[in-house]
């Protein structure tokens, strides 16, 4: 399989709802520190970052239920004119984030291979090596030249590489993942991504600095940042090619995070000081739904959804 690259789409609109909808949920929670608050209002001074957290805002407003009393009921006129403006912003907004969670599905589509929500797929490559995609996933393939390319678009992937001379390189966003060895996972995570290695070796690089694996270790990076190599279980962290999440005292937040991806929703989690609970266990990803209801209703959380996009925690 040698497919033609696709052009590059950009991600920033899709990033940055997510961006705005946890600032939205750690400012409810009020616990932000100085330093915090000022990379708030760092990000908020980007017009395009304003106007969704805005939205967010607004969003969130429209969900609130009406006071029991009002002091003073308003003029028929002002109410029904109150009314709708609310109506016509929330169907808006509605919509506007229904596109905005479609985008994702878009980029899967101008790619080489994808995958649906809650779907894995294993294809063989031209050149004999193996790519396992995870749920709601995309690469483009590029075999043709002296070094063998693959570009993440989203999702996660497992690979296993047949050495046949060229070089074998990932790219995700501005880092590159030299393959020295034969067995790994690279994933795009929502704050980070991440590779960790099954077997051989592989070196990461960005903007001039470097790290290098062996088998068992894990390196998250961010954009040019990469972070320090640590020791990990790499079975566990690759548990999803047999359709199970196994997490050792993760955030409440990221598990519920992934079990929403696997349903292809948005997650929307309004109670901070819950998200930062410690999870240990095994999910069922094939059955990501019963697997998140199940663990909401353990933390006594409820969940809303709203236009089949979000899933509203609180």
């Amino acid at each position: 399989m040698n497919p033609s690259p696709a052009p590059a789409q950009p991600a920033e609109s899709d990033d940055r709802e997510q961006q705005a909808l946890d600032w939205f949920s750690r400012l409810r929670a009020d616990n932000l520190n100085p330093d915090e608050r000022r990379a708030f209002e760092h990000w908020l001074e980007a017009p395009a970052n304003a106007r969704t957290f805005a939205e967010v805002q607004l969003f969130w407003q429209q969900l609130q239920a009406p006071p029991r009393r009002a002091r003073r009921a308003p003029p028929r006129t002002v109410a029904r004119a109150w009314r709708g403006w609310a109506v016509a912003a929330a169907v808006l907004l509605i919509g506007g984030l229904v596109l905005l969670a479609q985008w994702p599905a878009v980029q899967r589509a101008n790619s080489n291979v994808a995958t649906a929500p809650g779907e894995r797929r294993q294809v063989q490559l031209a050149d004999g090596s193996r790519l396992t995609l995870d749920s709601a996933s995309a690469v483009d393939v590029d075999l043709r030249g002296p070094v063998r390319k693959v570009r993440l678009v989203q999702g996660q992937m497992y690979i296993e590489v047949i050495r046949d001379g060229r070089p074998f390189v990932v790219d995700i966003d501005e880092a590159q993942v030299q393959v020295l060895g034969t067995r790994l996972s690279v994933s795009r995570g929502h704050d980070h991504n991440e590779v960790v290695l099954l077997k051989g070796n592989v070196e990461v690089s960005s903007n001039g600095d470097k790290r290098l694996l062996a088998a068992g270790q894990r390196l998250t990076f961010n954009g040019s940042r990469l972070d320090q190599v640590e020791k990990v279980d790499a079975e566990r962290f690759l548990a999803w090619r047999e359709g199970q999440l196994r997490v050792s005292e993760m955030p409440l937040r990221e598990v519920l995070q992934k079990l929403a991806d696997y349903q292809g929703t948005r997650l929307l989690l309004l109670d901070d000081q819950a998200g930062q609970k410690r999870v240990s266990g095994s999910f069922n990803l094939d059955q990501a739904s019963t697997a998140f209801e199940a663990l909401i209703s353990s933390q006594q959380l409820k969940a809303n959804h709203l236009a089949g996009q979000l899933i509203i925690v609180r």
